[in-house]
Protein backbone atom coordinates (compact mmCIF):
# COMPACT_ATOMS: atom_id res chain seq x y z
CA UNK A 1 0.00 0.00 0.00
CA UNK A 2 2.78 2.21 0.80
CA UNK A 3 4.42 1.38 -2.62
CA UNK A 4 1.29 2.43 -4.49
CA UNK A 5 0.83 5.55 -3.08
CA UNK A 6 4.73 6.69 -3.40
CA UNK A 7 3.79 5.82 -7.47
CA UNK A 8 0.61 7.89 -7.50
CA UNK A 9 3.01 10.72 -5.87
CA UNK A 10 5.55 10.51 -8.55
CA UNK A 11 3.10 10.24 -11.16
CA UNK A 12 1.49 12.90 -10.21
CA UNK A 13 4.38 15.24 -10.06
CA UNK A 14 5.58 13.95 -13.58
CA UNK A 15 2.20 14.93 -14.63
CA UNK A 16 2.75 18.41 -13.22
CA UNK A 17 6.36 18.58 -14.62
CA UNK A 18 4.63 18.07 -17.87
CA UNK A 19 2.01 20.18 -17.45
CA UNK A 20 4.12 23.25 -16.45
CA UNK A 21 6.17 22.86 -19.56
CA UNK A 22 2.56 22.68 -21.74
CA UNK A 23 1.62 25.69 -19.91
CA UNK A 24 3.99 27.44 -21.42
CA UNK A 25 4.79 28.89 -25.15
CA UNK A 26 4.62 25.73 -26.63
CA UNK A 27 2.19 26.72 -29.68
CA UNK A 28 5.36 28.90 -30.72
CA UNK A 29 7.39 24.97 -32.19
CA UNK A 30 3.91 24.70 -34.57
CA UNK A 31 4.44 23.97 -38.01
CA UNK A 32 1.47 26.07 -39.44
CA UNK A 33 1.17 30.03 -39.37
CA UNK A 34 -1.27 32.80 -40.61
CA UNK A 35 0.45 36.39 -40.36
CA UNK A 36 -1.19 39.58 -40.59
CA UNK A 37 1.01 42.82 -40.71
CA UNK A 38 0.31 46.07 -41.15
CA UNK A 39 3.42 48.34 -42.36
CA UNK A 40 3.71 51.99 -42.00
CA UNK A 41 6.65 54.21 -43.00
CA UNK A 42 7.80 56.91 -45.51
CA UNK A 43 8.76 56.27 -48.95
CA UNK A 44 11.51 56.95 -51.31
CA UNK A 45 11.39 57.36 -54.96
CA UNK A 46 14.30 57.46 -57.83
CA UNK A 47 12.90 58.95 -60.85
CA UNK A 48 14.25 58.18 -64.51
CA UNK A 49 12.14 60.74 -66.77
CA UNK A 50 12.61 62.86 -69.84
CA UNK A 51 10.13 66.17 -70.60
CA UNK A 52 9.79 66.21 -74.21
CA UNK A 53 9.12 69.17 -75.85
CA UNK A 54 8.17 68.74 -78.95
CA UNK A 55 7.18 71.85 -80.37
CA UNK A 56 7.50 72.95 -83.16
CA UNK A 57 10.83 75.35 -84.41
CA UNK A 58 11.72 75.68 -80.53
CA UNK A 59 14.02 78.33 -79.84
CA UNK A 60 14.41 78.44 -76.26
CA UNK A 61 13.68 75.59 -73.24
CA UNK A 62 14.10 75.84 -69.28
CA UNK A 63 13.01 72.53 -67.90
CA UNK A 64 13.85 71.17 -64.57
CA UNK A 65 14.57 67.42 -64.01
CA UNK A 66 11.87 65.65 -62.11
CA UNK A 67 11.84 65.28 -58.53
CA UNK A 68 9.75 63.27 -56.36
CA UNK A 69 9.42 64.31 -52.51
CA UNK A 70 9.49 61.75 -50.06
CA UNK A 71 6.01 60.28 -49.03
CA UNK A 72 3.76 58.26 -47.07
CA UNK A 73 3.54 54.17 -47.20
CA UNK A 74 1.30 51.71 -45.48
CA UNK A 75 -0.81 48.48 -45.99
CA UNK A 76 -1.41 45.35 -44.45
CA UNK A 77 0.27 41.91 -45.66
CA UNK A 78 -1.81 38.62 -45.01
CA UNK A 79 0.55 35.38 -45.10
CA UNK A 80 0.42 31.85 -44.92
CA UNK A 81 3.51 30.00 -43.53
CA UNK A 82 4.82 26.40 -43.40
CA UNK A 83 7.96 25.60 -41.10
CA UNK A 84 10.02 22.41 -42.04
CA UNK A 85 12.36 20.15 -39.73
CA UNK A 86 12.11 18.87 -36.22
CA UNK A 87 12.65 22.13 -34.71
CA UNK A 88 10.21 23.93 -36.70
CA UNK A 89 12.48 27.34 -37.41
CA UNK A 90 13.08 27.55 -40.53
CA UNK A 91 9.70 27.80 -43.67
CA UNK A 92 8.36 29.41 -46.33
CA UNK A 93 5.77 31.41 -46.54
CA UNK A 94 3.77 33.52 -49.35
CA UNK A 95 0.06 35.72 -49.22
CA UNK A 96 -0.85 39.07 -50.63
CA UNK A 97 0.18 42.38 -49.66
CA UNK A 98 -1.95 46.12 -50.01
CA UNK A 99 0.24 49.43 -50.23
CA UNK A 100 -1.09 52.86 -50.36
CA UNK A 101 1.41 55.49 -50.78
CA UNK A 102 1.09 59.00 -51.00
CA UNK A 103 4.03 61.68 -52.39
CA UNK A 104 4.43 64.29 -55.18
CA UNK A 105 5.81 64.91 -58.36
CA UNK A 106 7.33 68.31 -59.05
CA UNK A 107 9.02 70.40 -61.81
CA UNK A 108 10.51 73.80 -60.82
CA UNK A 109 10.89 75.73 -63.50
CA UNK A 110 9.16 74.96 -67.10
CA UNK A 111 9.37 77.54 -69.89
CA UNK A 112 9.43 76.78 -73.77
CA UNK A 113 10.19 79.33 -76.38
CA UNK A 114 8.34 77.59 -80.02
CA UNK A 115 7.07 79.12 -83.39
CA UNK A 116 3.79 79.62 -83.92
CA UNK A 117 0.67 81.20 -85.81
CA UNK A 118 -1.58 83.52 -84.76
CA UNK A 119 -5.25 83.86 -85.15
CA UNK A 120 -4.73 86.41 -88.02
CA UNK A 121 -1.91 84.00 -89.56
CA UNK A 122 1.26 86.04 -88.24
CA UNK A 123 3.93 84.31 -87.20
CA UNK A 124 5.33 84.86 -84.19
CA UNK A 125 7.15 83.53 -80.48
CA UNK A 126 5.11 81.71 -78.29
CA UNK A 127 6.59 81.47 -74.89
CA UNK A 128 4.47 79.03 -72.80
CA UNK A 129 5.93 79.06 -68.75
CA UNK A 130 4.81 77.78 -65.77
CA UNK A 131 3.55 79.92 -63.16
CA UNK A 132 5.27 79.03 -59.43
CA UNK A 133 6.62 75.48 -60.98
CA UNK A 134 4.29 72.42 -61.90
CA UNK A 135 3.46 70.37 -59.17
CA UNK A 136 0.92 67.17 -58.84
CA UNK A 137 0.18 65.08 -55.42
CA UNK A 138 -0.06 61.28 -56.16
CA UNK A 139 -2.00 58.85 -54.44
CA UNK A 140 -0.58 55.17 -55.36
CA UNK A 141 -1.90 52.08 -54.67
CA UNK A 142 -0.25 49.05 -55.76
CA UNK A 143 -1.05 45.04 -55.03
CA UNK A 144 2.12 42.41 -54.58
CA UNK A 145 2.12 39.10 -53.72
CA UNK A 146 5.19 38.27 -51.06
CA UNK A 147 7.40 35.43 -51.46
CA UNK A 148 9.55 34.34 -48.18
CA UNK A 149 11.95 32.95 -46.31
CA UNK A 150 10.77 32.84 -42.67
CA UNK A 151 12.75 32.04 -39.35
CA UNK A 152 11.73 31.87 -35.89
CA UNK A 153 13.16 31.07 -32.27
CA UNK A 154 11.76 31.36 -29.32
CA UNK A 155 14.05 33.13 -26.58
CA UNK A 156 11.25 32.49 -23.37
CA UNK A 157 8.01 31.58 -22.76
CA UNK A 158 7.10 34.58 -23.51
CA UNK A 159 9.19 36.62 -26.30
CA UNK A 160 10.47 35.34 -29.66
CA UNK A 161 11.82 36.40 -33.06
CA UNK A 162 10.75 36.11 -36.39
CA UNK A 163 12.31 36.82 -39.49
CA UNK A 164 10.82 37.40 -43.27
CA UNK A 165 12.81 38.21 -46.28
CA UNK A 166 12.26 37.22 -49.71
CA UNK A 167 10.32 38.64 -53.07
CA UNK A 168 7.77 41.07 -54.29
CA UNK A 169 6.06 40.42 -57.17
CA UNK A 170 3.77 43.41 -58.31
CA UNK A 171 0.16 42.39 -59.85
CA UNK A 172 -1.05 46.46 -59.72
CA UNK A 173 0.48 50.02 -59.77
CA UNK A 174 -2.01 52.43 -60.12
CA UNK A 175 -0.87 56.41 -59.52
CA UNK A 176 -3.66 58.97 -59.06
CA UNK A 177 -2.74 62.54 -59.94
CA UNK A 178 -4.02 65.82 -59.16
CA UNK A 179 -2.31 68.97 -60.01
CA UNK A 180 -2.79 72.73 -59.76
CA UNK A 181 -0.35 74.32 -62.06
CA UNK A 182 -1.25 77.01 -63.96
CA UNK A 183 0.39 78.44 -66.95
CA UNK A 184 1.18 82.13 -68.79
CA UNK A 185 0.84 82.29 -72.72
CA UNK A 186 3.45 85.32 -74.04
CA UNK A 187 4.21 86.57 -76.89
CA UNK A 188 7.09 87.99 -79.44
CA UNK A 189 6.48 89.70 -82.62
CA UNK A 190 9.43 90.55 -85.01
CA UNK A 191 8.26 93.11 -87.58
CA UNK A 192 9.38 92.48 -91.24
CA UNK A 193 11.22 95.00 -93.21
CA UNK A 194 10.04 93.46 -96.62
CA UNK A 195 6.46 95.46 -97.02
CA UNK A 196 5.77 92.97 -99.70
CA UNK A 197 6.37 89.81 -97.77
CA UNK A 198 5.21 88.35 -94.72
CA UNK A 199 4.31 90.92 -91.97
CA UNK A 200 6.28 89.09 -88.99
CA UNK A 201 9.02 86.92 -88.76
CA UNK A 202 9.91 84.28 -85.98
CA UNK A 203 12.59 85.23 -83.94
CA UNK A 204 14.48 81.88 -83.07
CA UNK A 205 17.58 84.04 -81.22
CA UNK A 206 17.67 82.48 -77.68
CA UNK A 207 16.60 85.66 -76.20
CA UNK A 208 13.84 87.52 -78.22
CA UNK A 209 15.34 91.28 -79.79
CA UNK A 210 15.61 94.01 -78.50
CA UNK A 211 13.40 95.70 -81.50
CA UNK A 212 10.50 92.78 -80.96
CA UNK A 213 7.15 93.45 -79.65
CA UNK A 214 7.27 91.53 -76.56
CA UNK A 215 3.58 90.94 -74.92
CA UNK A 216 4.99 89.06 -71.52
CA UNK A 217 4.36 90.04 -68.15
CA UNK A 218 7.47 91.61 -67.59
CA UNK A 219 7.16 94.13 -70.20
CA UNK A 220 3.65 95.31 -69.54
CA UNK A 221 4.33 95.28 -65.27
CA UNK A 222 7.33 97.98 -66.18
CA UNK A 223 5.52 100.05 -68.76
CA UNK A 224 1.91 99.79 -68.23
CA UNK A 225 0.40 103.29 -67.53
CA UNK A 226 -3.48 102.16 -67.37
CA UNK A 227 -5.64 99.10 -66.23
CA UNK A 228 -4.00 96.12 -64.99
CA UNK A 229 -1.66 93.55 -66.40
CA UNK A 230 -4.14 90.59 -66.66
CA UNK A 231 -6.71 93.24 -67.92
CA UNK A 232 -4.14 93.79 -71.17
CA UNK A 233 -3.48 89.97 -71.81
CA UNK A 234 -7.12 89.56 -72.01
CA UNK A 235 -7.58 93.05 -74.49
CA UNK A 236 -4.68 91.23 -76.49
CA UNK A 237 -6.61 87.97 -76.78
CA UNK A 238 -10.11 89.11 -77.37
CA UNK A 239 -8.52 90.75 -80.89
CA UNK A 240 -6.64 87.47 -82.11
CA UNK A 241 -3.24 86.88 -80.09
CA UNK A 242 -2.61 83.93 -78.15
CA UNK A 243 -2.03 85.52 -74.91
CA UNK A 244 -3.21 84.38 -71.22
CA UNK A 245 -1.83 84.57 -67.78
CA UNK A 246 -2.93 81.85 -65.30
CA UNK A 247 -3.99 79.36 -67.42
CA UNK A 248 -5.65 76.34 -65.86
CA UNK A 249 -5.34 72.76 -68.25
CA UNK A 250 -8.61 71.64 -69.02
CA UNK A 251 -7.84 68.49 -67.07
CA UNK A 252 -6.18 68.65 -64.15
CA UNK A 253 -6.62 64.95 -62.56
CA UNK A 254 -6.12 61.18 -63.50
CA UNK A 255 -4.56 57.58 -63.34
CA UNK A 256 -1.04 56.48 -64.75
CA UNK A 257 -0.37 52.37 -64.15
CA UNK A 258 3.25 51.10 -64.20
CA UNK A 259 3.45 48.56 -65.74
CA UNK A 260 3.04 45.18 -64.11
CA UNK A 261 5.29 41.82 -63.05
CA UNK A 262 8.21 43.95 -61.64
CA UNK A 263 9.97 42.10 -58.96
CA UNK A 264 11.36 43.34 -55.52
CA UNK A 265 12.32 42.39 -52.21
CA UNK A 266 11.07 42.40 -48.79
CA UNK A 267 12.78 42.01 -45.46
CA UNK A 268 10.65 42.19 -42.04
CA UNK A 269 12.35 41.13 -38.57
CA UNK A 270 10.02 41.74 -35.36
CA UNK A 271 10.18 40.54 -31.69
CA UNK A 272 6.82 38.25 -30.86
CA UNK A 273 5.29 38.56 -27.81
CA UNK A 274 2.83 35.86 -26.41
CA UNK A 275 -0.83 36.98 -26.21
CA UNK A 276 -2.65 33.76 -26.01
CA UNK A 277 -1.16 30.26 -26.40
CA UNK A 278 -1.89 30.78 -30.31
CA UNK A 279 -2.10 34.53 -30.96
CA UNK A 280 1.64 36.28 -30.94
CA UNK A 281 2.02 40.28 -31.05
CA UNK A 282 4.52 41.00 -33.77
CA UNK A 283 6.60 44.62 -33.27
CA UNK A 284 8.89 44.86 -35.67
CA UNK A 285 10.49 47.27 -38.64
CA UNK A 286 10.26 46.51 -42.29
CA UNK A 287 12.17 47.11 -45.81
CA UNK A 288 10.85 46.91 -49.23
CA UNK A 289 12.64 47.99 -52.63
CA UNK A 290 10.79 48.05 -56.04
CA UNK A 291 11.70 49.09 -59.22
CA UNK A 292 8.78 49.84 -62.02
CA UNK A 293 8.80 50.16 -65.51
CA UNK A 294 6.22 52.31 -67.23
CA UNK A 295 5.72 53.06 -71.01
CA UNK A 296 6.09 56.70 -71.33
CA UNK A 297 3.91 58.97 -73.11
CA UNK A 298 5.95 61.15 -76.00
CA UNK A 299 3.50 64.09 -75.90
CA UNK A 300 4.36 67.79 -74.74
CA UNK A 301 3.64 68.73 -71.02
CA UNK A 302 1.00 71.44 -71.99
CA UNK A 303 -0.84 71.93 -75.47
CA UNK A 304 -2.30 75.10 -76.84
CA UNK A 305 -3.93 77.41 -74.23
CA UNK A 306 -4.05 74.68 -71.44
CA UNK A 307 -6.33 72.61 -73.55
CA UNK A 308 -4.79 69.06 -72.65
CA UNK A 309 -2.46 68.62 -69.73
CA UNK A 310 0.24 65.43 -70.17
CA UNK A 311 0.90 64.43 -66.19
CA UNK A 312 4.70 64.36 -64.92
CA UNK A 313 4.48 60.79 -64.59
CA UNK A 314 3.75 60.00 -68.57
CA UNK A 315 7.38 60.97 -68.56
CA UNK A 316 9.05 58.43 -66.40
CA UNK A 317 10.24 55.70 -67.67
CA UNK A 318 11.84 53.54 -64.57
CA UNK A 319 11.05 54.55 -60.34
CA UNK A 320 13.10 52.87 -57.90
CA UNK A 321 10.47 52.94 -55.03
CA UNK A 322 11.46 52.13 -51.34
CA UNK A 323 9.89 51.92 -48.51
CA UNK A 324 11.18 51.57 -44.52
CA UNK A 325 9.46 51.74 -41.28
CA UNK A 326 7.72 50.21 -38.47
CA UNK A 327 5.66 46.66 -38.64
CA UNK A 328 2.61 45.76 -36.52
CA UNK A 329 1.32 42.48 -36.36
CA UNK A 330 -0.29 39.57 -35.21
CA UNK A 331 0.37 35.83 -35.70
CA UNK A 332 -1.18 32.93 -35.74
CA UNK A 333 -0.32 29.41 -34.75
CA UNK A 334 -2.31 26.44 -36.57
CA UNK A 335 -2.56 23.35 -35.21
CA UNK A 336 -1.82 21.30 -31.93
CA UNK A 337 1.69 21.07 -30.38
CA UNK A 338 3.34 17.12 -30.69
CA UNK A 339 5.99 15.10 -28.62
CA UNK A 340 7.58 13.53 -31.53
CA UNK A 341 10.75 12.76 -29.16
CA UNK A 342 8.34 11.39 -26.82
CA UNK A 343 10.49 13.10 -23.71
CA UNK A 344 7.25 14.68 -22.19
CA UNK A 345 8.06 18.04 -23.82
CA UNK A 346 6.40 19.60 -27.27
CA UNK A 347 8.71 19.67 -30.00
CA UNK A 348 10.53 23.00 -30.27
Amino acid sequence: MKKLILLFVAAGAGFSAIAQVRGGDNFFAQKYVVDLDIPVGVLLQTPISSIPANYNNVAYQNIDKLKMGTGMSYGADLEFGYFIGLQNKIGIGAGIMYLNQTSTAQLDNFRVDYQSTDAKGNVFRQIVSSTGGIKETLNSTSINIPVVLKYKKRFTTRIGLSVDAGILYNIQMDNKWKTDATFDYEAAYKFSDNKSGAPTLYDNAATPGNNDWLITKAMYTRTISEGTVPGVFDSLRSRGYNVALGVKPGNNSGTVSYTTGSIGFILRPAVNVRLTKRMHLKLGAFYTYQSFNNKTVNNNLIDNMGTKYNSLLNTVSTSVNSTMGINIGLRYFIGIPTDKQFDGKYDE
